[in-house]
């Protein structure tokens, strides 16, 4: 497990499709098993290997709003499971993801029900022993969470509003269905 900067907040980074990883990240996080796990992309043909986007919504979301706090729920490829992704806006979180060649968790770093994490300096140690990779990067901005949309219907869903504003959801998909 590592923990990593992000535009934000620091996160926790795994391999998603590691049942051993996803165990120590839920007891680390002391949160629910099986509560699904976001995750960032290096870019958006990274996304495209992985998701299926035919939604033509997916094109004008992730042009107008990547790389950046907009993270969306896609249909995975295996048409079994959806996937919550992102291309983050800091390189460090992207170059890591390119450097698995997948995508990878992005969850904050934090214990359920606490605040995330801006200053890598207010880790507690006994958080920090379940990490084995630790990115510094200094502080991080802080702010508003990355904005989750569906795109597994016909419309987009705004699931939790973030940094990005539901209005400049809507104001995409308008623009979209004007082109159309």
């Amino acid at each position: 497990m590592l923990c990593y900067p992000t535009e934000t907040f620091y996160a926790l980074g795994i391999d998603p499709w590691s049942e051993p990883a996803r165990d120590k990240l839920y007891a680390l996080k002391e949160r629910e098993a099986g509560k699904e796990l976001p995750l960032i992309a290096a870019d958006v043909a990274m996304v495209e290997r992985f998701c299926l986007t035919r939604n033509p919504l997916f094109k004008i979301l992730s042009e107008r709003f990547w790389p950046g706090p907009l993270t969306l729920l896609l249909p995975a490829r295996d048409l079994h499971t959806t996937c919550a992704v992102r291309v983050s806006a800091h390189p460090i979180a992207r170059q890591i993801s390119h450097a698995f060649q997948s995508p990878i968790v992005s969850t904050s770093a934090n214990r359920s029900g606490e605040p995330p994490v801006q200053n890598p300096q207010d880790f507690s140690p006994e958080f920090l022993e379940g990490v084995e990779i630790m990115i510094d990067s200094g502080v991080c901005p802080g702010g508003l969470p990355s904005t989750i949309v569906s795109l597994t219907g016909n419309h987009p869903r705004v699931l939790r509003e973030g940094a990005i504003s539901s209005t400049e959801i809507d104001s995409a998909y308008e623009a979209a269905k004007k082109q159309d």
